[in-house]
């Protein structure tokens, strides 16, 4: 059914206010250091928000046209779902800050890359076939989401995202076309491409969790136990990373604020205070330390608490790296 000029101006108002109220939500109820709470809030937000916009979108062609309501409300809600899923793990994988990689794990990446492109191709441009055939094809439909998920770990978040985006356009084109396990005899008009929709929605969910675990992988936090009253600081030695040695040379408050701008000061020095007077404090806090007079490292404190104990509030906070690239990488590395 084509539409008019009124009814798309009323679909993209639908759509657009879908987004920002995702968008919103996301924001709104976000944890900074808590980056599975922030995804599970994004996929509620999804799931609600295209429903709402589903319904309202529905009722419109509903009143404008002759249609099922039921029917183009499914189909609405889970294109939304859909869209939502793919885009937002495409450029959240682009724009993602990722670690330094060494050339020969980009090597492997692009080869890993490389072979996804194959499988996928294969497996999608196959006719069907008999039973048999079928179900060894929905089996070998896993190889290219088990190379998909290989390539985020060994070669980044944006060359994963690159990965993905190939991957969906070769599985979304030979459905497009009724090719591959996907294509199911009896199935109706668009069914095919919704379940190449679903299949690449859980690939993509499942990217979105290696995204997740690799930014939480144990180590890569540094964190402090503060004594304010003395200005004594302890660096946790079991949480080993490349800033470990560094900050194990800092036993006092002094030799810390040395090390940080003036600004910085104040801000660590107010955030601290706010502890020790009974405050919480939720925000991060992103700092140059100074390793060197010619190196710096850009860190962010994600976490910050007090507790009680007998001669007053201690503070214990934890550090990450906030910015990854290649001066930030060498200056780590130094001595």
């Amino acid at each position: 059914m084509r539409h008019s000029l009124e009814t798309s101006l009323v679909h993209s108002v639908i759509s657009l206010g879908n987004d920002f109220a995702i968008a919103w939500l996301v924001r709104r109820f976000r944890r900074p250091a808590d980056l599975l709470h922030n995804m599970l809030v994004w996929l509620s937000a999804t799931v609600v928000f295209s429903a709402i916009a589903a319904a309202a979108g529905a009722g419109w062609v509903l009143y404008r046209h002759n249609i099922v309501f039921i029917q183009t409300l499914w189909i609405w809600w889970s294109a939304n779902v859909v869209g939502t899923i793919l885009l937002t793990t495409i450029v959240m994988g682009l724009f993602w800050k990722s670690e330094v990689l060494a050339l020969r794990r980009c090597i492997a990446g692009c080869g890993l890359w490389l072979l996804l492109c194959i499988s996928a191709a294969y497996v999608f441009s196959q006719p069907f076939g008999d039973a048999h055939g079928e179900a060894l094809l929905f089996s070998l439909a896993c190889i290219p989401v088990m190379v998909m998920i290989a390539i985020p770990i060994v070669s980044g978040n944006r060359l994963g995202a690159l990965a993905f985006l190939s991957f969906s356009v070769i599985v979304i084109y030979f459905s497009w076309h009724r090719l591959g396990p996907l294509f199911i005899p009896g199935l109706q008009s668009g069914e095919p491409l919704l379940l190449a929709q679903c299949y690449l929605s859980g690939t993509a969910l499942l990217l979105n969790f290696v995204y997740v675990l690799k930014r939480n992988v144990p180590g890569m936090v540094s964190s402090y136990y503060l004594i304010p009253q003395t200005g004594r600081l302890t660096w946790d030695q079991t949480s080993v990373t490349s800033l470990t040695p560094h900050v194990l040379k800092i036993n006092h408050v002094d030799e810390l604020l040395e090390r940080l701008s003036p600004e910085d000061q104040k801000r660590m020095r107010t955030r601290w205070e706010t502890i020790v007077h009974g405050g919480t404090v939720k925000d991060t806090f992103p700092f140059l330390l100074r390793l060197s007079p010619t190196t710096k490292v850009q860190l962010l404190e994600t976490r910050l608490i007090g507790l009680a104990q007998p001669e007053g509030v201690v503070i214990i906070g934890s550090w990450s790296p906030e910015i990854h690239n290649r001066a930030i990488a060498r200056a780590a590395r130094e001595a």
